[in-house]
């Protein structure tokens, strides 16, 4: 064992005639340990097999322990491996409480398996899959209470993965499908609500970008209507309401303008082009004061609106 355990590893010769009291063996070993504790895995420091159990794992530590524990050899004359004991041990004390303890214990072997081993791990966790899924059908058909908790689980679990992928449609039917199969599944309502916020605003984005295109295409009609689409999926955005205001300002339509720019005020009170809009909005039907205080609003809030800017000196006289 000693023999393989030290395959390849060269020893030098003035190390282990230092005249100090440990045994050849222990020499040995100390180098050993010392040379390689950065590279061995827990497992060789303690001169175990990959995954042998804490049985194995403990009762290796105690035997080296014996042996190089520091304490064991304080006021002996040690020389150079003083230091190399003091700086072995940690390691043998970490290598000791990671195999000792189950959980611990069984991630590092799933972390230190070889091709081989991973391998056979995974087999054994499919092997463990199936038979807990057969457990799980054979309680379904005896329970259906049991069956309809597995799926309204399965469904949620889905769903949560549709919302890390940004799918939130198929996330909020997810939801919804949960909820009504549980109607007391608060975290489905909450994600179910969310996942439809998101869904919506990633719509009204489209419809928003599309609506761009066809104004830029002199496509005014058809533009109104997609930023009408993008309002009705998202209207928290004042971006989007706006957009609706600007277009129906142009197509003459006051009212439906002023509703726009007064929800898009709503939604973003701090949105300098939201009382940009509705100051032009207000300045076409006549309102001039009213007008004049959404404009020195808009450019309060962001003084790079030269629509807002324009209006004010065209008609007060202000810049």
């Amino acid at each position: 064992m000693a023999g393989d355990r030290y395959r390849g590893f060269l020893f030098v010769p003035a190390d282990l005639a230092e005249d100090v009291e440990l045994s050849l063996d222990d020499k040995k070993e100390l180098l050993f340990l010392h040379a390689r504790q950065a590279t061995l895995t827990f497992w060789e420091l303690l001169g175990v097999p990959w995954n042998a159990s804490v049985e194995e794992a403990t009762a290796a530590y105690r035997q080296l322990a014996l042996r190089l524990h520091p304490d064991r050899h304080r006021g002996k004359r040690m020389g150079s491996y003083a230091a190399r004991l003091e700086a072995v041990f940690p390691r043998l004390n970490e290598a000791r409480e990671t195999l000792a303890d189950p959980v611990r214990r069984e991630a590092y072997a799933r972390k230190t398996a070889g091709p081989e081993e991973r391998a056979k791990l995974r087999l054994r966790e499919m092997e463990e899959e199936r038979r807990s899924a057969e457990k799980r059908a054979r309680l379904a058909r005896q329970n259906p209470l049991v069956a309809n908790a597995a799926r309204v689980s399965e469904i949620l679990v889905r769903g949560r993965q549709m919302m890390e992928e940004g799918r939130w449609a198929q996330a909020a039917n997810d939801f919804q499908t949960v909820a009504t199969m549980d109607p007391r599944n608060v975290e489905a309502k909450r994600l179910g609500e969310e996942a439809r916020r998101k869904a919506g605003a990633a719509r009204a984005a489209e419809w928003y970008e599309r609506g761009l295109a066809a104004e830029l295409a002199g496509q005014a009609g058809a533009a109104l209507q997609l930023f009408q689409k993008a309002a009705e999926d998202d209207p928290a955005s004042a971006r989007y309401a706006v957009a609706c205001a600007r277009t129906s300002r142009a197509a003459g339509d006051l009212t439906a303008a002023r509703e726009m720019a007064e929800r898009a005020v709503r939604a973003g009170p701090q949105s300098g082009p939201a009382h940009e809009e509705l100051a032009q909005v207000l300045a076409a039907q006549g309102e001039a004061r009213e007008a004049r205080q959404a404009a020195e609003r808009a450019v309060a809030l962001d003084p790079s609106l030269e629509g807002a800017k324009a209006l004010l000196k065209k008609r007060w006289g202000l810049f």
